[in-house]
């Protein structure tokens, strides 16, 4: 349930962007090259944005890093079907992941700093909302 719920709110795990270059579609974001500069190890865009919290394995990274995210909204949070957890995560994706510098088609596209902190901004907002409706989905599981 971890995985599944974590997985709704990536925005890339939710959507494919097909084009006429790419009729079949980008495999969410798969098969879209990038070039993210110093210090990040992805070369496709949905690597980055997988990796865009971080890739420690130690679990008081994690924790640490958990400690700095947003506070959800609580009405958000409060959302316990997961259709629209994931059309949510879909708008993201058509909103903030395929926009500038991302062109149409397989790239390569240079990564910005803008388009990095934007990315890393989303992403602590939906790994928060995703922790808290994990929360209550567990809580009411669990009464």
């Amino acid at each position: 349930m971890l995985h599944l719920v974590g997985d709704v709110h990536q925005p890339l795990h939710t959507t494919s962007r097909f084009t006429h270059d790419q009729p079949d579609g980008d495999a969410g974001g798969n098969n879209v090259k990038i070039h993210c500069g110093s210090g990040c190890g992805a070369v496709e865009l949905h690597g980055f944005w997988d990796d865009v919290l971080g890739t420690s394995a130690h679990p008081q990274d994690a924790i640490d890093a958990a400690a700095q995210l947003p506070e959800p909204d609580a009405r958000l949070a409060s959302i316990a079907d997961e259709s629209v957890w994931i059309d949510e995560s879909f708008k993201a994706a058509k909103a903030d992941v395929y926009v500038q510098p991302i062109g149409v088609g397989a790239g390569p596209f240079a990564l910005t700093d803008g388009y990095k902190s934007a990315a890393l901004s989303l992403a602590k907002q939906r790994v928060a909302l995703a922790g808290a409706r994990l929360a209550n989905l567990l809580n009411e599981a669990l009464k």
